[in-house]
């Protein structure tokens, strides 16, 4: 059993994330909530049949974050994938800034879009018999939307979930980083993410070289929000050289938007007086990620933020 998962992590290349993706779904299957689609799992002897809803809703959750809150390609194109397309129609029903939960991803309001995915000639027809050759744990039950896995598979990947979710994620981030040129697409992948921020001595030290006023509005106060410049969505980490203190209203009003390029000159300067810069930094390096955020997250023709 093991050298079916060794078979698949050998391989030199992937034409896309699904298939990965796909073995993280069936991951959940020694390891799920009875609400999380327990409906479509049935015990049958040493085997269990799976609704492929099972397999879908999973699937959406997985790309819900990719798409609506990191905005990272799934192709070194413009073009889109099909998973892309199916969440954009039910945007307005999901929503975008928080990835909803399994929970709502299996829920009868959503029949209809895990319907789509199962259907969809890319998983149906592509992914799902293909993964076989690199990856024999299943059977395929034809004539129904189900597929068949053996207890001992099941067992096996809930003993070693962490193990391979991670095997798993390293081939992902490896496809999207050809794709994209966002920072710490590994850590965008976890489940559970931390956001942190700078100690209180050394936000302190940034708002009083700032003289307490504003980064933006140059406002004076003493009441100041730990502001990522480049937006922590993108960057994904919190490091002194992207934190400005900003008053409420402007952070409010920012929000997870790029700030206008003035503003870049503007902390470009302030970071030279900084104490501590992490290796690799320099003014070139803000600028590229300055523009890389523009183009790839924030989007080309959208408007910078600005007062």
């Amino acid at each position: 059993m093991i050298e079916q998962f060794n078979n698949f992590f050998k391989r030199k290349s992937l034409a896309s994330t699904y298939k990965p993706t796909l073995l993280k779904c069936l991951l959940d299957l020694g390891d799920y909530n009875e609400c999380e689609g327990g409906q479509w799992v049935k015990k049958e002897g040493d085997s269990f049949t799976v609704d492929l809803n099972f397999v879908a809703a999973r699937f959406l959750r997985y790309y819900h974050p990719l798409k609506f809150k990191f905005n990272l390609k799934q192709e070194a194109t413009s073009k889109r994938i099909a998973i892309y397309n199916i969440l954009e129609t039910y945007q307005n029903e999901l929503g975008v800034k928080s990835t909803p939960t399994k929970k709502v991803f299996c829920s009868e309001k959503f029949k209809e879009m895990r319907e789509k995915t199962i259907g969809n000639d890319a998983i149906k027809h592509q992914v799902l018999p293909k993964l076989l050759n690199d990856c024999n744990i299943y059977k395929i039950n034809k004539g129904s939307k189900s597929i068949t896995i053996q207890r001992e598979i099941i067992d096996f990947m809930k003993d070693n979930k962490k193990i391979l979710e991670a095997a798993l994620n390293h081939m992902i981030a490896e496809y999207l980083e050809k794709c994209n040129s966002s920072p710490n697409i590994s850590t965008k992948l976890e489940e559970k993410i931390n956001r942190t921020t700078l100690t209180k001595d050394k936000f302190q030290k940034i708002i009083d070289m700032q003289k307490s006023c504003c980064f933006y509005c140059k406002t004076k106060g003493d009441l100041f929000a730990q502001e990522h410049f480049l937006p922590w969505n993108y960057l994904f980490q919190t490091e002194n050289y992207n934190i400005i203190a900003a008053c409420q209203a402007c952070n409010s009003s920012k929000n997870d938007r790029l700030p206008h390029g003035k503003y870049l000159e503007l902390i470009i300067q302030r970071n030279k007086s900084l104490d501590s810069l992490p290796m690799g930094y320099s003014d070139e390096f803000m600028r590229n990620m300055y523009e890389n955020c523009r183009i790839e997250y924030h989007g080309r023709e959208k408007k910078l933020w600005e007062l």
